[in-house]
């Protein structure tokens, strides 16, 4: 049995964004709760490795 504990979180998606930018925090931490939340990640992590690509990396 997990003994982890969720959280249920509101957050602007400009700080989500930034947050994963710097690596402060990963998409594969977070779980969106409705169709609308799975695809805003969807999209916050595809622009990220955009980002990313972008800049050699």
């Amino acid at each position: 049995m997990s003994t982890e504990r969720y959280l249920k979180i509101q957050i602007r998606q400009r700080a989500l964004i930034s947050l994963i930018a710097h690596r402060h925090l990963a998409v594969e931490q977070l779980r969106g709760l409705n169709p609308s939340a799975r695809r805003a990640l969807r999209r916050i992590l595809l622009d990220s490795l955009k980002e990313e690509g972008g800049n050699g990396g």
